[in-house]
């Protein structure tokens, strides 16, 4: 249900009010979070390694080598071609013997996805049987597997080494609980009767768990929230390491999952807002601008790159490497560890940029849920350094070969023309010229390539601008103007643009200008045209206050304000003629 607030005018630029948002909402994370998190929903290694042949004899094969306990091994997208025949299901070995089931490289998670898809759609009873009865096998290795505290280690029974702990590397943990919160919200593919409202109660209480788990397990250094560890102990859920050189640490790689899946949490807890905006806080604060990973020469330069480490001291933000006899090799010095662990490795990487650039959108999306968003003023329509008289949003063209699009934000009105990637295409716009001669144009446009893209212009047969180009702007969200001199005949004219690079042209948001003697679209001239004759300034009434009146004069009862209508009559003002 809606809460309602009060709401009070906000003052913005140039006195204009913006209104805060009257009502909270549900909250809506921010697209980026939302597409981050799809990518630990996909199942295709099963579907390619599948092919040609029946996908449902393909399922039905693959539920012959679930392992008793409900899991799957990992790697095995090849071996269900065909259906088991004997041996080990799994190479790992449990502690006490026996198969391991594990949600390491997506396992037990992509054939669960796979089972309630096929579940769905398959026509056959015998197949739709074995596909329901193999996920709730797996639905019980999840909720089997997972600690009373709430964390999901790597695999099912313990297997003796680190293999045991709570597991957030190669997010696997993130990956189990975007497939829990699917089925706890009867999300596609688990919309179905494929398991029971019990079963989906309970797989809502460990999906809780497992993010009470998160939380508490964030590190923190000096009372501030940063990231997470690869790995965490079970009861304790301080951080630990795993293979010999991944020691104990703040992971900048594996903590990426954790803060994309707590964005998309629907229930935006402070704890969850807390945790996600410590680690961006983290993010920014170790950021390496300008700087790549090279596995041959470790820390590069590279302009407009970011650069953050996979490895961090779990007490400070000192990065290190490490080499296969473990802590005793521990450096930040790349050329020390060994040639194999140097290029076998991913060491660092842009593990940040997205993150940092989704923090804004995520404060946006905080503060229309609790009703406190105040939408930012629009933005200037500028030629050059001054606000445009006149202008044409992008979205207002003639004809186009290309589309309007609104995709990418930060541009004025409507939305913008985006013409097809091809030499040739164009976009045309309408205008009247009350007097023929030269015209300043100013283009906003936003050109997100490596390069500049050329364009001309012309009327007809005419061109008026034959070599023109937008540079590159960096990005598709970022707007720039260029200016441009056309000539212009007396009248109605379409000047189209059109691209002369193979890639098209930039995306246009407008075209302004400060010229009174051109309009945006068809206009008859001397239509509604206004005739000045000697001028009338606006003054304060002497005797009452707030009143200002224009003194047309007072030499006979004529002088004063006339309007004249279609039919030819012609009235006074507050008076009659």
């Amino acid at each position: 249900m809606s809460v309602w607030k009060w709401s009070v005018p906000v003052m913005g630029a140039f006195g204009l009010a913006f209104a805060v948002s009257s009502f909270a909402a549900d909250y809506v994370p921010p697209s980026t979070a939302v597409s981050k998190i799809n990518s630990y929903r996909g199942y295709s290694e099963l579907t390619k390694a599948a092919g040609s042949m029946d996908i449902d004899q393909y399922t039905y094969n693959m539920t012959t080598w679930q392992i008793g306990n409900g899991g799957f091994y990992k790697a095995m997208a090849d071996k269900y071609k065909s259906a088991y025949s004997g041996g080990q299901k799994s190479e790992w070995r449990a502690k006490d013997g026996g198969d391991l089931g594990t949600i390491d490289n997506n396992a037990t998670i992509q054939e669960m996805r796979l089972l309630a898809v096929r579940y769905k759609e398959t026509t056959n009873n015998n197949y739709k049987v074995a596909f329901k009865t193999s996920f709730n096998k797996a639905v019980n290795f999840l909720l089997t597997m997972q600690r009373s505290k709430g964390g999901l280690p790597q695999v099912w029974p313990k297997r003796g080494n680190y293999s045991d702990q709570i597991t957030l590397n190669d997010n696997a943990m993130i990956r189990a609980m975007v497939t829990m919160m699917d089925i706890a919200n009867k999300m596609s593919p688990f919309d179905s009767d494929i398991i029971d409202e019990t079963t989906r109660s309970k797989m809502q209480g460990s999906l809780d768990k497992a993010i009470d788990y998160l939380l508490k397990a964030q590190i923190v250094n000096n009372g501030n929230l940063t990231v997470w560890c690869a790995q965490h102990d079970t009861n304790s859920l301080a951080p630990v390491g795993a293979r010999a050189y991944e020691l104990p640490s703040k992971s900048g790689n594996e903590s990426m999952g954790v803060v994309w899946f707590l964005m998309n949490w629907p229930k935006q807890t402070e704890a969850i807002q807390n945790a996600v905006k410590g680690a961006i806080s983290w993010y920014k604060k170790n950021r390496l601008k300008d700087k790549a990973f090279s596995k041959t020469a470790g820390v590069v330069d590279k302009s407009g790159s970011s650069l953050w480490f996979r490895f961090y001291e779990v007490n400070s933000d000192d990065y290190f490497y490490c080499d296969r006899d473990g802590a005793s090799t521990k450096t930040q010095d790349f050329m020390k560890i060994s040639e194999e662990r140097r290029t076998g490795y991913q060491w660092a990487g842009d593990y940040g940029s997205a993150l940092l650039s989704t923090e804004a959108a995520y404060l946006e999306a905080l503060e229309k849920m609790t009703g406190t968003y105040v939408p930012p003023p629009p933005p200037a329509v500028l030629c050059g350094s001054d606000t445009c008289k006149t202008y044409i949003d992008g979205v207002n063209f003639a004809d186009i070969k290309g589309v309007k699009e609104t995709t990418n934000k930060g541009f004025v009105g409507e939305g913008y023309a985006n013409v097809d990637n091809e030499t040739g295409s164009y976009v045309t716009y309408g205008v009247t010229a009350a007097k023929a001669g030269k015209y300043t144009l100013y283009i906003s446009f936003a050109n997100g390539g490596s390069s500049a893209r050329g364009y001309n212009i012309s009327v007809d047969d005419k061109t008026l601008l034959s070599d023109g180009n937008m540079e590159s702007t960096g990005a598709w969200t970022t707007w720039k103007t260029q200016s441009v001199e056309i000539e212009l005949d007396t009248g109605y004219s379409e000047f189209k643009f059109v691209s002369t690079s193979k890639d098209g042209m930039a995306n246009i948001d407008y075209i302004g200008w400060m010229n009174a003697d051109l309009y945006v679209g068809k206009k008859e001239l001397g239509e509604d045209s206004t005739t000045v004759i000697g001028v009338r300034s606006v003054q304060a009434s002497p005797t009452r206050a707030n009143r200002y009146y224009v003194d047309f004069g007072s030499r006979d009862n004529a002088a004063g304000v006339y309007l004249k209508k279609a039919n030819g009559k012609v009235f006074k003002v507050n008076g009659k003629r």
